[in-house]
């Protein structure tokens, strides 16, 4: 089937339940690479990306620049810890994509605010399969609107499409919905935790979980 429109996935609360899992590592690596004092309201940040959250925190506390070295450290370290730990997916999360790819005429792809080889790792272990072209983290870029649009434009590449009739932009966070709306971007909500936060700000769907999708 002719790949018409594309729907781009966030990954942490929306496909894999690994939110607080990521925080924690990505914390406890914070304090591995010398950071002393963290603030933890991570959503205060004026992006909300792994590499802009840890260099800001790390240059600011430290008072000394984050060198690619030492941005690779973290992210090898992050990785590490979190593949410790079971990932499992959002409801309905590997179904769907199936689906999605199989069966209708929407492609998919992901966008994340997480630096690439802890996001690699989640979709590994809920068993989505995938080409890299289809993955965009924030290993390079801070804004998550750049992220989304680089995901984008990759998806067009990957399904060799000039462009997309739809484009439905999939989350869990505030940060995803403002994130889509900058972009001109169709919304769709996943998850209890931030649904009143979502439905508040805009969302006209938030799903529960995965398996409640429809397009």
């Amino acid at each position: 089937m002719k790949t018409k429109n594309l729907i781009v996935f966030d990954i942490d609360g929306t496909l894999t339940d690994s939110v607080k899992i990521h925080q924690k590592a990505f914390a406890e690596m914070l304090f591995e690479i010398g950071v002393e004092k963290i603030n933890s309201e991570f959503q205060s940040f004026k992006h909300h990306t792994d590499s802009f959250i840890a260099k800001e925190i790390y240059e600011t506390t430290l008072d000394m620049p984050m060198s690619e070295a030492k941005r690779i450290e973290f992210e090898k370290g992050l990785t590490k810890k979190i593949s410790r730990q079971e990932i499992n997916e959002i409801t309905g999360a590997k179904q769907l994509i199936g689906v999605l790819e199989n069966e209708t005429d929407f492609g998919v792809c992901y966008a994340t605010g997480s630096l690439r080889r802890p996001a690699l790792h989640k979709l590994r272990s809920i068993e989505v399969e995938f080409n890299k072209k289809q993955l965009v983290a924030s290993d390079l870029i801070f804004e998550r609107e750049n992220i989304v649009e680089n995901a984008i434009r990759n998806a067009m590449e990957y399904y060799t499409v000039e462009n997309f009739d739809r484009i439905i932009a999939v989350g869990d966070g505030l940060w995803d919905l403002l994130t889509a709306r900058n972009l001109g971007l169709e919304f769709i909500g996943i998850g209890v935790a931030n649904k009143e936060a979502l439905i508040h700000n805009g969302a006209k769907i938030v799903y529960e979980d995965l398996s409640e999708f429809k397009v």
